[in-house]
């Protein structure tokens, strides 16, 4: 699931990555965000799906693709 954050204190474009039962996962990039995070302002619906995990060093990559529902 994706959840705007536009409170963040880091970054007002926030996107935040959780699974289907509500565990952080972490971010979308800030560098990948602003268009996602105005797509959600307008009340658009977005999901994402786990498409890939990897190691880096002790970080987790995970790459998620970002779907838009327009019904």
């Amino acid at each position: 699931m994706l959840k705007r954050e536009p409170k963040n204190k880091n970054d007002d474009k926030a996107i935040l990555i959780l699974t289907e039962d509500g565990q952080k996962l972490g971010y979308v990039p800030k560098k990948n965000n602003e268009v996602l995070s105005n797509l959600m302002d307008a009340g658009k619906l977005l999901f994402g799906r786990l498409d890939n995990k990897t190691w880096v060093d002790t970080w987790l990559k995970l790459d998620v693709q970002v779907f838009l529902r327009d019904e």
